[in-house]
This record gives structure tokens, sequence and C-alpha cells, in this order.
């Protein structure tokens, strides 16, 4: 369907960035690991396994870094009647931080039909994102543009402080800052599309935000309907807004919306994808409308794919106690929801089976990586628990 193949294609653009989204196939290079650590399973041979010995602290924590996931363990059989207890590591999951720039100028729904099947569609989309549990563990904020005081319209300080400020989701906060603009099909709509004010300012914001981890991420998610203007003399402003994106050095993310063919209004669309690659995302994702439910659906596909950011899929394998060696034949993965029950994956250097992983390279494996199914699974559940397990044999899938 036209929307799957929407989030696969921000998940693509967010991977040619060099972001660790994580979902791979087999041929796929590996991007950076997450940091994990683990203690070694013990053959018991049958027997109850004694207290297992905590795994010293491979790496100094990072300044406010995310509390780690506790794995907790588990005892499983072989196929030969080996009895292993496995203690797992912990992982940290990254923090996003999203700040959201989304267009309220006129063209986005001033009349019946861009309300109807552009502004709808659009906003319910959004709203969605923001207040649904699979949403959970990210940041958002909120910025509209224009802003409302017309003498401060083109000041990148308008939009230094959003209307929604960072705020865990799932959140209603959003969605009661929309209501509050008033919007309807024949009036309070605001006129130009001053995005450059609107991108440095929201830029602004994410940059003090206090938190100090390299693997924080932040990201602008810029919606709009066509190309900056109105606060120029020659009334174009996209050169000034690619080079603020490129030099600002923070991924952009731009999501265009067209008009709907009834309208009979132009799109204005091709220009911002200028501005997606000097953001680091190689192309906008255009998002057609003229079909109110398709639309909704294709826009929330774009916004799950960027929300996908937040769980890597792939681990740097743990280094093992002291006095214990990594065998790559006697590694094992265990995937887990909470409340959830756990699921075996197997090893699956094709990845052609389901719940599988397979090293990044199996000469000299350094890094986990989860095949597709079980990535985009892990993406949208950030209560995904990942358990790295020493010293049982290796459960491989059988052709």
């Amino acid at each position: 369907m036209l929307h799957e193949a929407m989030r696969e294609g921000v998940l693509a653009a967010a991977a040619a960035a060099g972001l660790m989204l994580g979902c791979s196939s087999a041929s796929e290079a590996a991007p950076a690991p997450l940091e994990t650590t683990a203690t070694l399973a013990a053959d018991v041979g049958g027997t109850q396994p004694g207290p297992a010995e905590a795994a010293p602290e491979q790496r100094p924590a990072e300044a406010a870094a995310p509390a780690p996931i506790d794995f907790g363990s588990a005892i499983e059989a072989s196929a030969e009647g080996e009895v292993c207890a496995a203690v797992a590591g912990e992982s940290e999951l990254r923090r996003v931080y999203l700040a959201f720039a989304l267009d309220v100028s006129a063209s986005m729904g001033s009349n019946e039909t861009l309300f109807n099947l552009k502004w709808q569609p659009v906003i319910q989309a959004s709203q969605a994102f923001f207040s649904e549990a699979d949403s959970a563990g990210l940041s958002a904020s909120l910025t509209f543009f224009p802003g409302e005081n017309s003498a401060t319209v083109c000041s990148d300080a308008a939009y230094g402080v959003p209307s929604v400020p960072q705020t865990l989701l799932p959140s209603s906060a959003f969605s009661n800052a929309i209501s509050a603009l008033g919007l309807t099909a024949n009036g309070r709509w605001r006129t130009s599309t001053p995005s450059l004010a609107a991108f440095n300012g929201t830029a602004a914001s994410l940059a003090a935000i206090a938190d100090v981890s390299p693997r924080a991420l932040r990201a602008v998610v810029l919606v709009t309907d066509g190309v900056p203007q109105g606060c120029s003399a020659d009334g174009n402003d996209l050169p000034r807004l690619v080079e603020a994106v490129r030099a600002s050095g923070i991924l952009t993310f731009v999501v265009g919306v067209g008009n709907p063919p009834s309208s009979g209004a132009v799109d204005n669309l091709a220009n911002l994808n200028a501005v997606a690659e000097a953001g680091g995302t190689d192309h906008a994702f255009i998002v057609e409308t003229g079909d109110a439910a398709r639309t909704e659906a294709d826009f929330k596909a774009v916004i799950d794919g960027i929300r996908g950011l937040s769980i890597p899929c792939n681990i740097e394998i743990p280094l093992p106690p002291a006095g214990a060696q990594f065998i790559p034949e006697r590694i094992n993965v265990t995937y887990a929801s909470a409340g959830g029950a756990a699921v075996a994956l197997r090893y699956d250097p094709e990845c052609r089976s389901e719940n599988s992983w397979h090293y990044d390279d199996p000469d000299a494996p350094v890094t986990i990586v989860l095949c597709e199914d079980t990535c985009g699974a892990a993406q949208r559940d950030v209560s995904a628990r990942l358990s790295i397990e020493f010293g049982c044999e290796r459960r491989n899938v059988i052709r």
C-alpha cells in the first residue's frame, strides 16, 4: 500500500543520512552500534544455576543518559539437553527530540475544499501521532507558523518558544493547542509562509535542550504546502532557508502537503527537496490530497516512519566477563515486549525467516543486526527488550 511505501521511504531517507535505524537485510551495512553490557550464560548440566555473577561495567556511563532497561534472565535447554542459564545485558534507548513546525497559512485550509481534503486529514493524523501509545518514549514540540503578530511574523525570535514545549508522548497538549487555533473553513487563517524564521526559531529551541548525551537525536519536522515566501524583498526565501538548514547541522524532515486536484490550485512543492537534502534526509515527502482517508493514512505513515528513529536495531556485541570468550556460534538473542512472552530469535544470515537476526560480518562479527520484520516490531514498541545471551549453542534457522 502507498502509506507503507511512504513509511519505508522515511526510514530509507534517514538511513541515507547515517542514522542508526537498524532495519536490515543481510546485504545492508550495519550502522553505528548500540552500547550494551552482558554476563556469561553458565552451562549447569541440568542443575539449577547458582547466583549469576554481575558483569563489570564496560564503559563509563554518559552524563544524563537514559535509565537502562533491565532485561532479566533466562534458562533454556538446547536440543542436546544442555541447560544454560543466561543473564541478560543492559541496553539504552536513544533519546529522540522532534520539533514540529506546522504551516497554518491560509492555503492550508481557508475554504471548504482545502479544509476538508487538506487540513483536516493532516491534523487528524498529527493528533493521532501525538496521542497514541506507540509514540511513548519520544519527546516532541509544536510550533505554528506564521505567528499571530504580523509585526514579528518574519522574526526568528517569534518562533523560539514553541506553542507546545518539548513534551513526552503521548500527550493531549498537542491536540489542545491545535484546537485552540480556532481554524475553520471560513476564517482565522494567517498569511505568508515564513519558513526561514520558523526553522531558525525551532532549531534554536532544539539546541537549547539540556541533554548532553551524544546519543540524543534532535530533528526538525517541517510540515508545509509551499516554498518560503513573504519575508524578503525579492519574495524568494528558499536559498536562505536551504543555507540555514545546512548550516544548522540539525536533521530536518520536510513533509510537503499537496493541493486537492478539485481546488484548482497549483502545487508549489518541488523545491522543498532542496531543503530536505540540506537537512540530511535526501528528499521531501509529498503527501497528495483529494481523498481524505488516503491523505490521513499517507501523512501518518510518514510520521510513523520518523518515529522509528527511536528504537535502534543494531546492538554491539558486549564484552563477556573476565575469563570468558566470545564464540559466535554460542550467542543467542531474545526479544520481548513489556507484559508479553519472550520470543527466541534465530540466527539467519540471509534474513529470509521471521524473528531472526544476523551478524554484521559473519567472519569478524562486531554487531548483532535484527532482520527487517523484527526490527520493525521493535521500532513500533518502545518497551522492546533485547537479551543477548552468552554460552548456549546458537539457535539457527533450519532450512
